[in-house]
């Protein structure tokens, strides 16, 4: 079944999220940040977050499509792209908190925002890089490739433009990334014990070298 590389447009963004949801309905994160399950007014929350990305200048969206199944989105990925370096106006603001309604534990949720976000300005701070901020699978798609080539679109970008390349893995996705030629930097752990899951929620930060000259 042939699998095609597409630009997102907007009216995807729909699909997107519900491709985000279904990726990691079963994880630790999702089960102490949505304990009741992503609902109706939390989904139509995430859909406008991602339109309103959709027209940052820095993001980049990108979709792997099923030919097979009437171009059926199966996959996606997010691209913040940096070529310039960026002042520390711009990459060390205060982190805004998130409220995303009592259907939500946004505690949780904002700690984990923080974590990510002290993260990317400790390891990259204003340099420029291409960070790969999502990258989601439909699960009845998952190891058929489409993930490798949303991967490898930023990683070409980088490497066009001479950039390094940053993200945060999952234990799942540490191998297509270590494929890619990411390595492992700083490991980043969140104990989710006080939400009542005695769980560690491990994600690797990783970097891929700029391509030599």
């Amino acid at each position: 079944m042939p699998l095609v590389l597409q630009p997102i447009v907007e009216a995807d963004m729909e699909r997107a999220t519900e491709i985000q949801n279904r990726a990691f309905s079963n994880g630790l994160w999702e089960q102490v940040v949505f304990p009741n399950g992503i609902s109706a007014a939390v989904t139509a929350i995430m859909v406008e977050r991602a339109r309103k990305d959709f027209h940052d200048p820095n993001i980049v969206f990108w979709k792997v499509v099923d030919t097979d199944h009437d171009n059926e989105m199966i996959s996606f990925a997010k691209w913040y792209i940096y070529k310039q370096e960026r002042p520390e106006s711009e990459w060390n603001k205060p982190q805004e908190r998130i409220d995303w309604g009592p259907d939500v534990n946004n505690e949780a949720l904002n700690e984990f925002v923080g974590a990510l976000s002290e993260k990317r300005k400790k390891l990259m701070a204003g340099a420029p890089h291409c960070l790969l901020g999502l990258l989601d699978t439909h699960p009845d798609h998952q190891r058929r490739g489409a993930g490798g080539m949303l991967v490898q679109w930023g990683t070409n970008i980088a490497d066009d433009a001479g950039l390094r390349c940053y993200l945060e893995a999952s234990p799942a996705g540490r191998h297509l990334y270590h494929q890619k030629g990411f390595e492992d930097v700083e490991i980043m752990e969140l104990n989710w014990a006080k939400y009542g899951k005695e769980e560690v929620s491990p994600h690797m930060c990783m970097i891929r070298p700029a391509k030599a000259e």
